[in-house]
């Protein structure tokens, strides 16, 4: 009987100080940072709205609206375009600032392991550890994160 394969394909984002673990599919491309638009609001963790394929799209730092940091360094940063989950007009995708490239990985039940320590996190579902390399991730709620840019568009 063929055994059942439990492993994901991952893609690895490093944000300031840390990095997201999202789905490979979540991601539409990866771009060259170049400067937002500003946008009317008081949230320090969108950053403006950027242009990409007809799209005006808001520019978020996850590393600052989960407090990792205040402000990222917007150098050599890459922004990376995420396809929206929610199904709401103002956010058909999401532009995240990324500190480099985000690596592909696999994931699957024995190479990662749930931080039960980790102290919650706004726009953060959990976090956690692998084992291959022995390092901390994040998992992004990216509904969260996309209601909070709506509810700051509005």
């Amino acid at each position: 009987m063929d055994e059942i394969r439990t492993d994901l394909r991952g893609v690895l984002v490093p944000i300031s100080e840390t990095r997201l673990l999202l789905p490979n599919a979540a991601i539409a491309e990866v771009i060259t940072f170049v400067s937002p638009d500003p946008v009317a609001t008081k949230a320090t963790w969108l950053l403006g709205k950027v242009n990409w394929r007809n799209y005006r799209l808001p520019l978020v730092s996850i590393a600052s609206f989960a407090g990792f940091v205040g402000r990222e360094s917007l150098l050599n940063v890459k922004i990376a375009i995420l396809k929206g989950l929610s199904g709401k007009p103002q956010v058909p995708y999401l532009a995240i600032l990324t500190q480099g490239f985000p690596r592909l990985t696999v994931v699957g039940p024995e190479s990662v392991q749930i931080d039960t320590a980790a102290e919650r996190r706004p726009g953060i579902v959990m976090s956690v550890r692998l084992t291959s390399d022995e390092s901390d991730a994040h998992i992004p709620d990216l509904d969260a994160i996309e209601a909070a840019v709506a509810d700051e568009l509005d």
